[in-house]
């Protein structure tokens, strides 16, 4: 397999540890709703931007109030609890290791359902920002994760041909956008392990295990 000519990460539990703040904008959501946050439903939201989770939730949990009220909270909860947390925010293992030593060799990208806001401020408290070539929201493009729109304008941004780029993802939302860009996938599961080790071209424990060999032949 060829090597890649550009590299485009994900970030919420792929470069950074944000778990806690997508549960926590969820719950807030769910408890504006007058509802609960169901396992299930965390489950199938992962990988989403704040736009598509309150979208989902509101179809799944049938609340009163409308679909653009939904989006309103969970987006302005998603903000505040990375403003919230931005001093504590932790990188996943090796990620920055592994950007670091990508840097300079390829072109690199963030491709991520977390707001651009979050997403710039998140780069920065792990020093990575600088090796970034560009940074992009899926808020910014017509369809969200599992559709291919956000890597497909990172590979535009990035000035590479889609079936010339290698992804880094943990959802399985992500693999199934990266697939669909036609690009190449390489996954560490936070969820949906077994879906995602069918679907992605390589799997790993934690971004620590990527070698030179995985990343140039």
């Amino acid at each position: 397999m060829p090597s890649p000519r550009a590299v485009i990460f994900d970030m919420d539990e792929l470069l950074i540890q944000s778990a806690p703040i997508w549960r926590a904008a969820e719950q807030a959501l769910c408890r504006a709703m007058g509802k609960e946050l169901t396992p299930e439903a965390e489950i199938q939201c992962k990988g989403m931007n704040a736009f598509d989770v309150a979208r989902t939730l509101h179809a799944l949990l049938g609340p009163a109030m409308s679909v653009e009220a939904c989006q309103k909270i969970m987006r302005s909860a998603v903000i505040e609890a990375f403003s919230g947390l931005s001093g504590r925010l932790a990188p996943m293992p090796g990620a920055v290791s592994l950007v670091r030593r990508l840097h300079g060799r390829l072109p690199l990208a963030v491709a991520s359902g977390s707001p651009l806001p979050a997403i710039e401020a998140a780069l920065e408290r792990i020093g990575i920002r600088s090796c970034m070539q560009a940074a992009i929201s899926s808020e910014s493009v017509v369809r969200g994760k599992p559709q291919p729109d956000v890597f497909l304008a990172a590979a535009a941004r990035l000035g590479v041909a889609p079936q010339d780029c290698l992804v880094f993802e943990d959802s399985l939302a992500g693999a199934q956008a990266a697939k669909a860009a036609g690009m190449r996938c390489y996954a560490v599961p936070s969820a949906d392990a077994a879906e995602i080790r069918r679907l992605a071209d390589a799997t790993f424990d934690s971004l620590e295990e990527v070698t030179e060999a995985h990343l140039f032949s």
